[in-house]
């Protein structure tokens, strides 16, 4: 099987906790310069699912973990998540395992409403086709992954379902950006 981005020599195709569906990684960059972190993305769903540490490191928000678990399985461990709530009081879950967090689109929606913790000097992403990093704010959501809106504009593969969901995804972005 082929996997479609390494991360530490390890495969990070992942299965989203809430519809199954593959989640496609990109990366971003952190609060840290020079630190690109690679989160993992529905792209059925929007939700985004972020390993042990990625969460704090890219929003600057901490998990406080409940022993309670809920309907969702990690898509690392493969074992039922955890209801949890960021520091910001947001309900968000996570693996009691492998410390990864997953966040749905309601739980993105909230957080972008919310203020940033520390707004990052400058949040960007490699597009998988011209392998440039480009701002997120030139972030499109197509078949292919999160690309740039050249490629995705010569490719024509955004269609109106993934410009929309793009668009809460780009949301998110300026969320972690500080916007």
């Amino acid at each position: 099987m082929l996997w479609p981005m390494e991360s530490k020599g390890l495969p990070t195709e992942r299965e989203c906790p809430q519809c199954n569906t593959v989640m496609r990684p990109f990366m971003v960059q952190s609060r840290k310069p020079d630190v690109d972190v690679e989160l993992d993305r529905c792209h059925n769903c929007g939700g985004v699912w972020f390993d042990a540490g990625e969460l704090e490191i890219a929003t600057g928000r901490k998990v406080i973990k409940s022993s309670k678990a809920c309907d969702r399985y990690c898509p690392k461990c493969l074992i039922p998540l955890l209801n949890a709530d960021l520091t910001t009081g947001v309900a968000v879950e996570t693996c009691r395992s492998c410390g990864g967090t997953y966040l749905d689109v309601k739980d993105i929606a909230i957080v972008t409403r919310q203020k940033p913790a520390r707004p990052p000097e400058d949040v960007s992403f490699v597009c998988p086709t011209c392998k440039q990093r480009k701002p997120f704010a030139y972030a499109q959501v197509t078949a292919a992954g999160t690309e740039c809106a050249e490629c995705a504009q010569k490719s024509g593969k955004a269609s109106d379902e993934e410009k929309a969901k793009g668009s809460m995804f780009g949301s998110f972005v300026g969320w972690l950006r500080g916007d």
